[in-house]
C-alpha cells in the first residue's frame, strides 16, 4: 500500500483509518535520493509493559512528542521461554487499556500504534497463533534465545566462539522466518550488540533475506547498536544492500528504546543509510498492513 504525502495532507483533518482519528498536524516530508529525509516513525519501543522497560507508556509518549516523533509503536516483549525473566510478564488487557488511554490523551499530537515483539515464534506456535488473533497493528518476530542460553549471556560466549554464535543465531532466525506469520523481522544481526562485531554467514543470510521477500515480511533497521558503542545499525549497510538484491524493499525503523530518553535515537544515522538506497520503502504498519510513506509531493 503506497500513500503519498499529498494524500496525507489532504486527509489530515479527517479519519485516516476507520477506528482512530488522525491528528490535525502537518506531516513532515520524507524523501529519498539525496533530498531531505525525516524519520518520523519509531516502530520499536518498549514501556514498562515489557519486563525490561524503564518508563511508563505515558512518559514514552510525552518524550516522543517532545522529540518530534509523529508515529510511535509500542512493541512489548512476549517471551515464552521459562528461563526468560519476561516469561508470563506481559498483560494484554492492561496494555490495551493503557494504549486506548494514551490515544485519548495524546491523539492530537501523536499517532500511537499497538504492537508486540514475539520471541522465537516458531518454537511456540500455539501461543503465537493466540496473539496473532488479537488487535495488534504489528507483530514483530525476533530471536533472543539460542537453546538454553540468551544472546549476550556469558555462559554462551564461554561455550561457543563468536563465529559459532552467529551461525547458531542465523539458523534460528531462518527457522523463525520460514515459520512466518509476523510482519517485521527485528535486529537481523542481533549478536553484534554484545560481541561488538559481525560474522555474516552469507549462505544463511541469503536464505533469510530470500524468505523475508517471499513471505512479504519487512526488515527492521534497529538503531540500538549505536547506543552500544557500535557505529552501525542492525542490520549494517552490507546486509541492507543484500536485502534489496533479494528484491526486498519494505523497511521499518525502530530505536528499540526501553526508556524515554532513547526514543528516536540514532535516526539521523538511519536516515543517511536509507537515503543511499533507492529501493528502500520506509513505512509503518497499521492493522497488520504495511503503509509506505513515499516521496511524492
Amino acid at each position: 500500500m503506497m500513500i503519498s504525502w499529498r494524500w496525507f495532507q489532504r486527509r489530515q483533518e479527517g479519519c485516516l483509518f476507520d477506528h482512530y482519528h488522525y491528528p490535525g498536524w502537518s506531516v513532515k516530508r520524507l524523501s529519498f535520493m539525496g533530498k531531505q529525509l525525516e524519520i518520523i516513525a519509531d516502530m520499536h519501543v518498549h514501556s514498562k509493559f515489557s519486563v525490561d522497560g524503564k518508563d511508563s507508556l505515558v512518559a514514552m509518549c510525552r518524550a516522543a512528542i517532545k522529540k518530534g516523533v509523529k508515529y510511535i509503536c509500542f512493541t512489548e516483549h512476549f517471551d515464552m521461554n521459562p528461563k526468560d525473566r519476561g516469561y508470563g510478564y506481559f498483560n494484554f488487557e492492561k496494555f490495551s487499556e493503557a494504549i486506548d488511554s494514551a490515544k485519548n490523551k495524546f491523539g492530537d499530537s501523536l499517532y500511537i500504534l499497538k504492537g508486540l515483539e514475539f520471541s522465537e515464534p516458531h518454537l511456540h506456535p500455539e501461543e503465537f497463533e493466540e496473539m496473532v488473533r488479537k488487535d495488534f497493528d504489528v507483530m514483530i518476530g525476533s530471536v533472543h534465545w539460542l537453546g538454553g542460553f540468551i544472546v549476550g549471556q556469558k555462559e554462551l560466549e564461554e561455550k561457543s566462539t563468536e563465529e559459532e554464535i552467529f551461525k547458531k543465531y542465523y539458523r534460528e532466525v531462518l527457522r523463525a522466518t520460514k515459520f512466518g506469520g509476523f510482519d517485521i523481522l527485528a535486529h537481523l544481526d542481533f549478536p553484534k550488540r554484545y560481541l561488538k562485531q559481525s560474522y555474516n554467514e552469507w549462505n544463511l543470510v541469503d536464505e533469510i533475506l530470500s524468505e523475508l521477500t517471499k513471505s512479504d515480511i519487512a526488515l527492521e533497521i534497529n538503531t540500538s547498536p549505536l547506543r552500544k558503542g557500535l557505529n552501525e545499525c542492525s542490520p549494517d549497510k552490507k546486509l541492507l544492500e543484500r536485502y534489496t538484491k533479494h528484491k526486498g524493499s519494505k523497511v521499518c525503523i525502530g530505536s528499540d528504546a526501553h526508556s524515554s530518553s532513547d526514543i528516536g535515537e540514532g535516526f539521523e544515522y538511519a536516515k543517511n543509510l536509507v537515503k543511499k538506497n533507492n529501493e528502500i520503502k520506509v513505512g509503518i504498519f497499521q492493522q497488520r498492513k504495511f503503509i509506505s510513506i513515499d516521496e511524492e509531493g
